[in-house]
C-alpha cells in the first residue's frame, strides 16, 4: 500500500499501520489483531472516518499492479468475477442490502491480474466495484455496465490493451458486453451460458450448443481435477456441485461461428452479429453420480493449430486462481466474519482486506515457482535470523525466497507428503514468524545481547 493518500498524512500513517497489523494476523479477530485497545479503537473510528474511503485506500495497490502488468513479460491474463459478501446476524447494518433474498450483504466485482506463463502469478488487482441491493431486484439489471467498466478499467492501467486477456466465467456471456470487446479489440475468453443461435460458413442457422457438439473432434488429454466442496450456498451448489479429485478424460473441439444478436437486445444499436471462435471441452466417461465436465469457450483467440486450442484452454483453467483469491479473503482473512456495523466501515475493511488476501495468495505462488526471487526481497534481515533460529537453532543464510517460505510452510506445520504448501499454512507460518521477531525486537529494545 505504499503511496497511499488519503489527504492527510496523519490519516496515511494510521493506514499503513493498520495494514501492518492485519496483515500480521489476517484470521484474527479485529480486536487481537489490533493488539491494544487504543490502536482498535483507532481502527474504528478510521473505518468510519469520513476522510476515508474504499476507492482511495485500494488505489495505490491499483496503481501498483497497473505497473507490475506493464512491465511483465509476454500476455496476462485479467480474471473478472463477482462475489457476493454475506454476513450473518440480526443486527441490521447500515447501507448494507440483501443477498439471496435472506442474508445482509453486498457484491464485489472484482479483476485480478495473472502472469500468462507457466508460473501463472497473481500481479494484484485492477479494480473492484462494490454494490448493495435490495429485496429481489435483479443482479444482472446493470451487470454488463459493471463488466464493461472492469474490462475497460483494466485494459486502461496496461496501457496496451493487446496485452491482456480477459477470462470470465459464465456471468460473463453478455451480448452487450461481448459486442463491447470485440468492437474495442479486446481480447478475452467466455464461458458461454447462453445457447445463442448461430451462422456457420456453409452451413447457415443452428444452436451454439449443437454445433460445438456436432464438431469434430481435435484431440483428447488426461488432466486432474480438483476436489470441489465445503461451506455454500444452495445456489451455488446447484449450479457447480460438489465433486471428488479425480483423473478426467477430456477431447476437446474447435470451430468459427458468428454469433446472432438476440431477439430482444438490451439496446438496439448493437451488432446484429459477431464472429467469434469456439473451444468445447467434453469429457467422456465421468464417474457414476458426478456432473461431467462441459465448457464451451467463446473467444477472440486464434484456434488454427493444437497448440493454440491449448492455450485457450489452459487460459481458462486460470480463472480458478480468483476462485482461489475469494477463498483467501473469507477463509484466510476472515471477512464475512467481521462485526462492523456499516456498509462504510465494512467497504474500508474490505480494501484491506483485498490486499492481505493478494499477498496471501502472492505467498503460495513464490512458494511453488521456479523463478529465483532473493529471500531479502520478501523477508527483512531480523526475519530471516529469527526464521533460521526458530527452523534450524542457529543462523543460517536464506539464498531464495522459495527457500525462505519451505521454512516458513514449516513453521505452520506442513507436511511434505502432502505436496507444496498451501496458502493456509503459510498464512499460519508467517504469523508465528512475525510473533517470534516481535519479541527479538523487544529483547532488543531492552538492551538485552543476544548471541547473533
Amino acid at each position: 500500500m505504499a503511496g497511499l493518500d488519503l489527504g492527510d498524512r496523519r490519516r496515511d500513517r494510521r493506514a499503513l499501520e493498520i495494514a501492518d497489523r492485519l496483515a500480521a494476523a489476517p484470521e484474527a479477530s479485529l480486536p487481537v489483531a489490533m493488539h491494544d485497545d487504543a490502536m482498535r479503537e483507532a481502527l474504528y473510528r478510521h473505518l468510519g472516518s469520513e476522510g476515508v474511503n474504499f476507492d482511495a485506500l485500494l488505489q495505490s495497490h491499483v496503481t501498483r499492479t497497473g505497473a507490475r502488468v506493464r512491465a511483465a513479460d509476454g500476455l496476462v491474463y485479467a480474471l473478472h468475477d463477482t462475489t457476493a459478501c454475506t454476513f450473518d446476524g440480526e443486527a441490521e447494518r447500515a447501507g448494507v442490502g440483501v443477498v439471496n433474498g435472506e442474508k445482509q450483504g453486498f457484491f464485489a466485482h472484482t479483476t485480478l491480474a495473472v502472469s500468462a506463463d507457466d508460473q501463472r502469478t497473481p500481479l494484484g488487482i485492477l479494480g473492484c466495484e462494490l454494490w448493495t441491493r435490495e429485496g429481489a431486484r435483479d443482479l444482472e439489471e446493470c451487470e454488463s455496465a459493471r463488466w464493461s467498466r472492469g474490462v475497460n478499467r483494466a485494459c486502461d492501467l496496461a496501457g496496451d490493451r493487446s496485452k491482456l486477456v480477459h477470462v470470465a466465467d459464465r456471468e460473463g456471456d453478455i451480448y452487450e458486453l461481448l459486442a463491447a470487446m470485440v468492437a474495442n479489440s479486446q481480447r478475452f475468453i467466455v464461458r458461454a451460458k447462453q445457447d445463442r443461435v448461430v451462422e456457420i460458413e456453409g452451413e447457415g442457422r443452428t444452436r451454439l450448443f449443437d454445433a460445438a457438439r456436432e464438431t469434430r473432434l481435435s484431440y483428447s488429454l488426461e488432466v486432474p481435477v480438483s476436489e470441489r466442496g465445503g461451506k455454500r450456498s444452495g445456489a451455488l451448489r446447484r449450479v457447480h456441485p460438489d465433486r471428488a479429485a479425480r483423473i478426467a478424460s477430456l477431447t476437446f473441439a474447435a470451430l468459427s461461428v458468428t454469433l446472432r444478436r438476440p431477439r430482444k437486445p438490451p439496446r438496439p444499436d448493437l451488432p446484429a452479429e459477431l464472429p467469434i471462435n469456439v473451444v468445447h471441452v467434453f469429457e467422456v466417461g465421468s464417474p457414476t453420480g458426478e456432473q461431467r465436465i462441459e465448457w464451451l469457450l467463446l473467444t477472440t483467440e486464434p484456434i488454427a493449430t493444437r497448440e493454440q486450442i491449448a492455450a485457450v484452454i489452459e487460459g481458462y483453467r486460470t480463472r480458478w486462481t480468483i476462485e482461489e483469491y475469494f477463498k483467501a479473503l473469507k477463509t484466510g482473512c476472515a471477512f464475512e466474519k467481521r462485526q462492523l456495523e456499516s456498509f462504510r466501515t465494512l467497504s474500508n475493511l474490505l480494501a484491506y482486506s483485498l490486499v492481505v488476501a493478494y499477498a496471501i495468495l502472492l505467498l503460495r505462488s513464490i512458494s511453488r515457482s521456479n523463478i529465483p526471487v532473493p529471500a531479502d526481497a520478501l523477508a527483512s534481515k531480523d526475519e530471516l535470523l529469527c526464521l533460521s533460529l526458530m527452523t534450524t537453532g542457529k543462523p543460517t543464510t536464506f539464498k531464495t525466497a522459495r527457500e525462505v517460505l519451505a521454512a516458513i510452510a514449516k513453521l505452520g506445520a506442513h507436511i511434505k507428503n502432502n505436496g507444496d504448501p498451501g496458502w493456509r499454512v503459510l498464512s499460519r507460518g508467517w504469523k508465528r514468524l512475525l510473533d517470534f521477531e516481535a519479541a527479538y525486537q523487544a529483547m532488543k529494545g531492552a538492551g538485552l545481547v543476544i548471541n547473533r
